[in-house]
C-alpha cells in the first residue's frame, strides 16, 4: 500500500503531536519502527491515528472476532508521545498480560488490540482472552498488515470494483 492510499483512509491525529519522534522511537524499539510505510504514517501524522472514514483488515488465521464477511476494524493506530493511544502507554499498561515479544500498534472495537511480535509478524489478540490465548495471525510483517487495510465503507458512487460491461446499470 503507498502512503497516499493510506491518507484516503482518512486517517487524523488524535490529541497532540509527539515533540521528539527520534527519541520516542528509541523508546519503542525496532520492532514497530521496522516498517519504513508505517514510520513515515506516524512521523507524518506525529501521533496516535483514528481512522475517520473506518479501516478494515483480513487475518491469516480465522478468528471468532471476524465480522460475517471475514474482516475486522481497525479503529486507531497507537502512535508516537506520551498522550493517550500511545504505542508506549499502551505496551505499559499490556505488559502483564500480553506476551513477551508482543509490541501493541493498534486496536479494534472492544479493546482487542493489533500488535507485532519480535520477528515482525502482526496479530490480534483478544484482550478477554487467557495469556498467550486468543491470539490470531493477521500478516507477516506491518507492511503486508498496512496493504490489507482498505475503506469500512467505500464512497457512495464509487465504480473501482464493478465490471461494467456486465452491468445493466448505465454509468
Amino acid at each position: 500500500m503507498t502512503f497516499e492510499k493510506l491518507l484516503n483512509l482518512g486517517p487524523r491525529l488524535f490529541k497532540e503531536k509527539a515533540k521528539d519522534l527520534a527519541l520516542v522511537q528509541k523508546d519503542i524499539g525496532p520492532v514497530a519502527t521496522s516498517s519504513k510505510i508505517y514510520r513515515e504514517l506516524l512521523a507524518f501524522i506525529g501521533g496516535a491515528i483514528i481512522f475517520d472514514k473506518g479501516a478494515l483488515f483480513t487475518c491469516d488465521e480465522s478468528s471468532p472476532l471476524n465480522d460475517r464477511n471475514g474482516n475486522q476494524r481497525l479503529e486507531v493506530l497507537f502512535g508516537f508521545g506520551d498522550s493517550d493511544y500511545s504505542i508506549k502507554k499502551e505496551a505499559l499498561r499490556y505488559a502483564d498480560q500480553l506476551p513477551p515479544s508482543f509490541v501493541p500498534i493498534g486496536e479494534s472495537p472492544g479493546g482487542n488490540l493489533v500488535c507485532v511480535n519480535g520477528d515482525g509478524v502482526v496479530y490480534l489478540w483478544d484482550h478477554e482472552s487467557q495469556y498467550e490465548q486468543g491470539i490470531w495471525r493477521i500478516a507477516g510483517s506491518i507492511d503486508e498488515f498496512l496493504n490489507r487495510l482498505s475503506p469500512e465503507n467505500p464512497v457512495i458512487g464509487d465504480t473501482e470494483n464493478v465490471i461494467e460491461s456486465k452491468s445493466f446499470l448505465n454509468f
